[in-house]
């Protein structure tokens, strides 16, 4: 039984890489804390601070030691990954699952962008080897940590679309949801406060599929933009491939239809409907704050390449 496995309750949540001594894993003991933060790094954050109490010392392992436990370990298979543009209600949809307590919900965790981006530090790494990891964090996140556990969430960071080709080939018959939200409104969520793929320079523009040689200065709006217009257009793509798994949903369509459409096609119930309405009422990434509406968009969010590229993805 999971109660008695020596690692129930831990999870990895960093990986890390020296050229001399290669990957490594970071672990944490989760004890009796729940994964209900809004992001998976604060759950993280709010862990390391109360082991710091008792110890400052760090647990690690290699790569291979994790995919063992994993393999011994009993957990969930995903219902679903979700896909986003940012801004779009991708985390409020998240936080309503978070809700019922059969649902196990990993928010944007690093150690999966690490293990996705995992060759932009070490281009000998085999693909073989990241699916391998990939799978096995997934499975020592997903584990059984009580007897309700039926429903497994995995929402991945905005940039990950464009590992879309890769994540489907190692999970070709789980649903992957898609969300997207009119570009000139999301950069002007963006302006009160920027995701990292909003800034320059923080994630490699060559995995944003923009151009490298082109400078911004300061213009952030107009790098937003390029990065959204990438988006869509990859979102073009996928939904012309027809998969099956694939569903597609809108910001603008209302976020009671997301629940609904998420609820319906990842296979997990909504059986509290009153709590998990109520949820909506409050920010997305402030549990405690009512909700208000983004600023409105202006013109000058408006960039003409970026909604032609939306509006392109929302006429097929």
């Amino acid at each position: 039984m999971n109660k008695d496995h020596p690692l129930k309750n831990w999870i990895p949540y960093q990986f890390l890489y020296d050229e001399l001594e290669g990957w490594k894993v970071t672990w944490m003991d989760l004890q009796d804390s729940k994964i209900v933060e809004p992001f998976f790094d604060e759950t993280i954050m709010k862990c390391r601070s109360r082991r710091a109490q008792k110890t400052m010392l760090k647990s690690f392992s290699s790569p291979d030691f994790m995919k063992e436990v994993a393999e011994n370990i009993p957990h969930l298979k995903p219902n679903a990954f979700i896909f986003h543009v940012s801004r779009c209600g991708s985390t409020l949809v998240t936080q309503a699952f978070c809700e019922m307590d059969e649902n196990i919900v990993i928010a944007e965790a690093p150690l999966l962008d690490e293990i996705l981006r995992a060759s932009e530090k070490d281009d000998n790494l085999p693909t073989e080897k990241k699916e391998a990891w990939f799978k096995a964090a997934l499975n020592l996140m997903g584990q059984h940590r009580n007897s309700k556990e039926t429903g497994y969430i995995i929402k991945l960071d905005s940039w990950h679309i464009h590992f879309y080709e890769l994540l489907r080939s190692w999970f070709p018959d789980t649903p992957f949801f898609f969300l997207s939200r009119r570009p000139d409104e999301v950069l002007a969520s963006h302006e009160k406060r920027r995701g990292i793929h909003a800034v320059p320079g923080m994630v490699n523009k060559d995995l944003l599929k923009i151009d490298a040689s082109k400078e911004y200065g300061g213009d952030f709006n107009s790098y937003t933009a390029d990065v959204l217009e990438h988006f869509f257009l990859q979102m073009q793509y996928i939904q012309r491939l027809g998969h099956p798994k694939n569903a597609f949903t809108d910001y603008g369509d209302g976020v009671f239809k997301m629940l609904t459409e998420f609820s319906a096609f990842a296979g997990i119930s909504i059986h509290n409907p009153e709590r998990i309405y109520n949820r909506l009422n409050y920010h997305s990434k402030a549990g405690q704050e009512l909700f208000k509406k983004d600023k409105t968009a202006e013109i000058r969010h408006y960039y003409h390449h970026c909604m032609e590229a939306y509006i392109q993805f929302k006429n097929y």
